[in-house]
């Protein structure tokens, strides 16, 4: 009876090591980076997009990149900012205001949003007061200084797992305890 029993704690304990060491394997947690974003804004004299959706809000996440595709609707000469300082519609740029080339036909302007979590205006500063909208920064949870958006079911994975690999620690426990117990009396 000792050979069994010490076969089933045995291959439980393997069992158990081999879920342990090729937990990680099964289930890694997911390396989530910042998202990029391409956002496609179209100037008019009257506001940003003024076709579709004027001076439409523009939302992101502290951390993500973002791709601005801007182009002239009227041909008239514009150029974005984003007010970063909140100092109003004259842009510091160079400076601390995210701000593109001037335009008359497109521009691209790529950047990472590595400013605070707000809410903040964008404008033409060539039209500030007909050509603005906001521009909202999300908080973002970090680590190492690396923006990441977690996956809460990849978290999940891993603790069931573990959890079952308790579960048979405990029956294989249980039923030794059990057979002990049988012994004794007989």
């Amino acid at each position: 009876m000792l050979n069994r029993r010490f076969s089933i704690v045995l291959f439980s304990a393997l069992l158990l090591a081999a879920v342990i060491i090729g937990l990680p394997n099964l289930f890694p947690l997911p390396r989530v980076v910042a998202i990029n974003h391409t956002i496609n804004l179209v100037g008019y004299v009257n506001a940003w997009n003024f076709t579709t959706t004027p001076n439409p809000t523009i939302t992101v996440t502290q951390g993500d990149g973002v791709s601005l595709q801007l182009s002239s609707g009227d041909a008239v000469l514009h150029r974005w900012f984003v007010d970063v300082d909140k100092n109003g519609p004259t842009p510091d740029c160079p400076g601390a205001d995210i701000c593109s080339d001037p335009f008359t036909t497109s521009s691209l302007l790529t950047f990472t949003v590595n400013f605070a979590p707000g809410t903040y205006t964008y404008y033409c500063s060539v039209h500030p007061t007909t050509m603005l909208g906001q521009f909202v920064v999300n908080p973002s949870s970090s680590v190492g200084g690396t923006a990441l958006r977690t996956d809460r079911l990849a978290w999940i994975a891993p603790c069931l797992g573990l959890a079952s690999a308790l579960v048979i620690l405990v029956a294989v426990t249980a039923y030794i305890t059990h057979a002990r117990r049988k012994d004794q009396k007989n």
